[in-house]
């Protein structure tokens, strides 16, 4: 008998699909999910579960099965950036500022790019580069499967190179981002264009192959510039360092070649340790695409176990070597396979459109006419600056005993949900139900103006003005600037309260030790990322103390 290759359409579709599968099933067991429950258990289901959430109080949020993180989030503003045209242009100025108000479990890296985005500069053209430089986690990876299903109908290996490249700097500075980037461009790419059955360890064996395609240097005449910045400011020689990885990289793509020709006895658990699934680099970006790659050799014929494997390998980074992993088998085996109780993954048809419209051969026609549509049906849709949205409901959690958290829930016009949160003290009008999406204009910048902003209504409006009586907020570093300024640690009683309840100081933790930090963080200007390693500390907990750190002037 015969097996039949999926179509292209099939296996874009099978690709997007798994790739929010993998994220929503190993998302409640990754280590920094701030998931409630210690007692995650195998299953074949997406199950509810409860996370710990610092933004923008500490409170308890329930994430319902079958919802994704922000790795199947940054993989949609990537697609939705390459539809409207311009991509580099409208992921930097509107997806990634605008993605702050409703992303989920977002990296160090990824944030701080996103945050450099809203202030109208990218990373790398800031006067601080040290901790961009040193960025190699797998922000960048997870999110390139839209540039190679809009290649789908050309076939240009460096063109899809230079695009992923161009993703990556955005946000993240290391060669192991970028080389994890295009590593796994490169082994999707491939399998798209796959007419026939794939042979075991086949895909390794290409992949091996490919490193002067994927592991090529940077094209100077493209990037220059980065490239005299990279060398000027990364603290190490980035073509060296470039080589390194590369080089390291194939060894492991050689390991996990010699590894597969042990068959039904290989251990999967021993080649992810191989592999450096749960050691200190476990999130990197060339350690997920390796991971994915072996996953998807030896998964070929069973894509199921394939994403259930690493989505419950506990102790690595479960979510975004599970959404890669299905990504790879997606896109080699289309979408009969997935099993019924997973297509009740969060936005399931959103999914499904968006790659039609990456698919399209005019992506703006085909998305206005999906636009018209949803005008058609919903009266109520708001200005954002990457599109219409809509509200669906709002819901409330307790912060203490001193206000709520409303959590609101939104939809684009493409059918992506989105979340939203604010804080309202118990001496405040509650407005439950009240879209407040947009309410809290950004900082004026040159990304978008504020006309892009929803309009409010006129309950809104004597909300804010409410508000506005509230005091003020301490100044920040960019408002006291010209002046002269300096650092204190400001602690109330109603944070106390909150600092108790957070989980990470319940671990053993001197009071010494977080004297020196928050030290540090007042005498200077390190990285969280730096503070952690020097203290030996998890970064979210350098990130709590900084919350206290407030600039005042003399």
């Amino acid at each position: 008998m015969s097996t039949v290759i999926p179509t292209q359409i099939e296996k874009c579709k099978g690709a997007m699909l798994a790739t929010a599968i993998g994220d929503a099933l190993g998302w409640p067991n990754e280590p920094r999910s701030k998931n409630r429950s210690k007692k995650s258990k195998i299953v074949d289901h997406f199950v509810e579960w409860t996370r710990s959430s610092n933004y923008p109080r500490w409170h308890d949020e329930k994430i319902l099965p079958g919802e994704y993180s922000d790795d199947t989030q940054m993989t949609l503003s990537v697609a939705r950036s390459i539809i409207a045209g311009d991509w580099e242009k409208f992921l930097a100025e509107k997806e990634l500022p605008f993605w702050l108000n409703y992303e989920r479990g977002g990296g160090s890296a990824l944030l701080k790019a996103a945050k450099s985005c809203k202030e109208g500069f990218l990373l790398w053209q800031s006067n601080n580069t040290r901790g961009y430089f040193n960025a190699g986690g797998n922000g960048a990876t997870m999110r390139i499967l839209p540039h190679v299903i809009a290649a789908a109908k050309t076939f240009n290996i460096t063109g899809l190179m230079t695009d992923v490249v161009k993703d990556t700097l955005i946000t993240h500075g290391h060669p192991r981002a970028f080389l994890g980037a295009t590593c796994y461009a490169y082994a999707l790419d491939y399998l798209l264009r796959k007419e026939t059955v794939l042979e075991y360890g086949e895909l390794v064996t290409v992949v091996i192959d490919g490193q002067n395609d994927w592991g090529a240097n940077l094209n100077t005449d493209v990037f220059g510039e980065w490239l005299n910045i990279a060398q000027q400011h990364c603290g190490y020689d980035f073509f060296t360092e470039w080589e390194k990885t590369r080089d390291r990289m194939v060894r492991q793509l050689e390991l996990i070649s010699v590894s597969l020709k042990k068959g039904l006895i290989l251990d999967d658990i021993k080649v992810l340790s191989d592999l450096e699934c749960f050691g200190k680099a476990n999130g990197a970006g060339d350690v997920a695409a390796l991971a994915a790659i072996y996953l998807a050799s030896k998964y070929a014929n069973n894509p199921s176990l394939g994403i259930k494997v690493p989505a419950f390998s506990f102790g690595a980074d479960t979510d975004t070597i599970a959404s890669m992993a299905g990504g790879l088998l997606g896109m080699l085996s289309g979408t009969n396979w997935i099993p019924a109780e997973w297509k009740a993954v969060q936005d399931y048809d959103c999914l499904i459109q968006i790659t039609e419209l990456l698919l399209a051969d005019n992506k703006k026609e085909a998305t206005k006419e999906e636009v018209a549509e949803a005008k058609a049906q919903d009266n109520h849709w708001r200005t954002t600056p990457i599109g219409k949205v809509r509200f669906v409901e709002s819901k409330s959690v307790p912060n203490g005993k001193y206000g709520i958290v409303i959590i609101e829930k939104w939809q684009n016009m493409l059918g992506q949900t989105m979340y939203t949160k604010d804080f309202k003290p118990n001496d405040m009008p509650q407005q439950i139900n009240q879209p407040s999406m947009g309410s809290k204009k950004p900082h004026k910048t040159t990304l978008y103006d504020s006309e892009d902003w929803p309009k409010l209504s006129n309950e809104q409006q004597v909300a804010n003005q409410q508000q506005s009586k509230m005091p003020e907020q301490e100044p920040t570093q960019a408002m006291l600037t010209p002046q002269k300024a300096k650092r204190q640690f400001v602690l109330e009683s109603d944070e106390v309260t909150d600092l108790l309840g957070n989980p990470h100081f319940r671990n053993s933790i001197t009071v010494g030790k977080v004297l020196k930090i928050i030290q540090a963080l007042i005498d200077s200007n390190k990285e969280s990322e730096d503070l952690a390693k020097e203290y030996r500390v998890e970064i979210e907990m350098v990130d709590i103390i900084k919350r206290f750190v407030k600039v005042k002037c003399r």
